[in-house]
């Protein structure tokens, strides 16, 4: 495609974005045969209590348990790269190191929870999102925008929350996934009651030979195996007093090409919660857990140094609906950082971190209002407070337009302080203001949905050639707008968003690495002759990047992939499953010199109970 015809086909998926956005009318009347599903969605990372999604006052998407089992994902990456705003970037294939950005922030500025815990590096501060297995997912919810205020550091971008499988006492699913490149892919899965509780017992096992991730270096295939498990459980105790808990374990080994070219990994995160109800309208969550990391750098199956970090975390919340239109969420969290089992040595080996919080959300007529306030203290590194304020008003029954404010920061890493190469204990945490305002109808079935943000983020961490250490020398400007839309027709779903995201470096005016300007994706679904069937188109924009040893910027061209998946019930036990990633076996990269996934094939069967 030349440059002529890129630029035409940028405006027709711009044209084709804001026509379906703003114009639904259309829509509308050609799938007047279609009926409007009312569904009550609750969701509760955007409130940290449990909310419908239409009453909360910032964007979220959700991706629950079907739309995983009907997209057949091999990897958690599969899931995000089609929501609008993520940017998918990976060194490769699913046993690399991948990234995501977040409405054109750094990869660190998303907060990623697992059932509430925390599973970022305390290190490194990234998140190893290729070891999550989507076969150990109940459902994703995904808020856009700071949520800072409530979570604390990281959420500058958004928050990722993943909530672990949940089965029914009795049921039970085993079945296997083969595939491209030697891939293969086993699980299983029961749910086991106990008195007035149940527990879901979930695991996964998969390995691939790969296929050689890097350009111009070795010319071998670089594989993995994976072993994931998740405990999920709950129990009531009396009539106000409930207890859940977590353990998940991700473990295995990869490899890559490069001076290290491989690793052990092992990542482990457990979590008690005691849920006490004394009334109808008030709620007090006491939670403690812990998540561990390690990682082995290997050279020829060799160590070469550990990188092992832990957090314990404790958190308490109270929900209290104060009266009908009021309700008031107040919470304390503490976490302590701990890096002293690593191979480096750090002049600091533990920090303490305890925030509290307050959060209001008051409905009067056709009219919400939304207040959030932070304090965290953050041993060793300045205290920082942060804000959400938010208002939305109903037009209609289906109609509502939203306008938030709100700040975020990201605290310096271990690494960014302390490590012996390049840290630096004067650094101050990142610091963001942002700024959304959105729109979203329902008519006759059409859901639509329009948002506008704009985000400035200060001191943010780079390493400074000048002085051989990081510093807080960067500055962002970001703005975006984002359109949605689905509804059914031709006998099924169509999902459409598209997302402009213009995020450049304040002080040079260029563009962020690894952040593409224009995303749209496309995604329908059927059922045909009793099978379901998922296909879906994503295009991504050119994006930058930039190569150690290269002077300027490098540039990724855009590039586009179709996707397919089908799922057919053998039995009222047994069903198929199969995907095809990359159909059109096109050749692109979403990180400089590393090759992605060619065209590739995979089939499944599954026993379910």
């Amino acid at each position: 495609m030349n440059i002529k015809q890129q630029t035409t086909f940028n405006k027709s998926l711009l044209s084709l974005a804001i026509f379906g956005a703003l114009s639904t009318s259309f829509v509308v009347s050609a799938n007047a045969d279609s009926e409007a599903k009312n569904i009550e969605v609750l969701t509760v990372t955007a409130t940290r209590s449990s909310l419908n999604i239409d009453d909360a006052l910032t964007s979220q998407v959700v991706i629950t348990r079907s739309d995983i089992a009907l997209a057949n994902p091999v990897s958690l990456l599969d899931l995000l790269s089609s929501v609008p705003s993520i940017d998918v970037a990976s060194s490769g294939g699913k046993g690399q190191t991948a990234s995501i950005f977040m409405r054109g922030t750094n990869s660190s500025h998303t907060l990623v929870l697992v059932d509430g815990v925390r599973v970022s590096d305390a290190t490194s501060g990234g998140t190893s999102l290729n070891t999550i297995s989507p076969e150990l997912i109940e459902r994703i919810e995904i808020v856009q925008g700071p949520r800072a205020a409530l979570w604390g550091s990281d959420a500058i971008g958004g928050v990722i929350q993943i909530f672990t499988r949940q089965l029914n006492a009795g049921e039970l699913f085993v079945g296997a996934t083969f595939g491209s490149d030697n891939y293969k892919k086993y699980k299983a899965g029961a749910g086991i009651s106990h008195g007035d509780g149940q527990t879901t017992v979930s695991l996964t096992k998969e390995s691939s030979d790969g296929f050689d991730v890097q350009r111009d270096a070795e010319t071998d295939e670089d594989g993995f195996d994976f072993t994931s498990v998740a405990v999920r459980g709950q129990q009531k105790i009396t009539t106000d007093l409930a207890l859940d808990w977590l353990l998940t374990s991700d473990s295995g080994d990869n490899e890559y090409d490069g001076f290290y070219n491989g690793s052990d990994f092992k990542n482990h995160a457990w979590l008690v919660r005691a849920n006490y109800q004394s009334d109808i309208n008030n709620k007090t969550v006491f939670s403690v857990g812990q998540n561990r990391n390690s990682i082995d750098s290997l050279i020829d199956g060799e160590s070469q140094g550990i990188f092992e970090t832990r957090r314990d975390q404790l958190s308490i919340v109270n929900n209290s609906q104060i009266t009908e239109q009021l309700q008031l969420n107040v919470g304390v969290d503490h976490y302590q950082d701990d890096v002293s089992k690593s191979t480096s040595i750090y002049n600091v080996e533990r920090r303490n971190t305890t925030g509290i919080f307050a959060h209001s959300l008051y409905a009067e007529n056709a009219w919400t209002y939304e207040a959030t306030l932070r304090h965290d203290n953050i041993e060793d590194v300045e205290s920082e407070n942060t804000y959400n304020l938010g208002i939305g008003y109903q037009v209609n029954d289906s109609s509502r337009l939203v306008a938030s404010y709100g700040t975020g920061f990201k605290a310096p890493t271990f690494n960014d302080l302390y490590f012996p190469f390049g840290g630096n204990e004067e650094l101050v945490s990142e610091f963001s203001n942002s700024a959304e305002v959105f729109f979203e109808t329902t008519l006759a079935g059409v859901n639509a949905s329009v948002n506008f943000y704009h985000s400035d983020i200060d001191n943010l961490i780079v390493w400074d050639p000048s002085t051989y250490q990081s510093g807080n020398i960067k500055e962002a400007k970001i703005k975006g707008i984002e359109f949605a839309f689905n509804f059914e027709k031709l006998g099924g779903t169509h999902d459409v968003n598209f997302s402009y995201t213009d995020a450049v470096d304040k002080q040079t005016n260029e563009q962020l690495i690894r952040r593409a300007k224009e995303k749209f994706n496309y995604k329908y679904t059927t059922t045909l002759n009793e099978a379901d069937i998922y296909v879906e188109y994503q295009f991504v924009g050119s994006r930058t990047d930039n190569v150690f040893g290269i002077v300027g910027p490098v540039d990724l061209p855009a590039f586009q992939l179709l996707n397919l998946g089908l799922n057919y019930d053998l039995s009222e036990n047994f069903s198929l499953s199969s995907r095809v990633t990359n159909l059109l076996d096109k050749g692109y990269e979403t990180v400089s010199n590393y090759n992605t996934q060619e065209r590739a094939l995979y089939f499944g069967i599954t026993y379910n109970h």
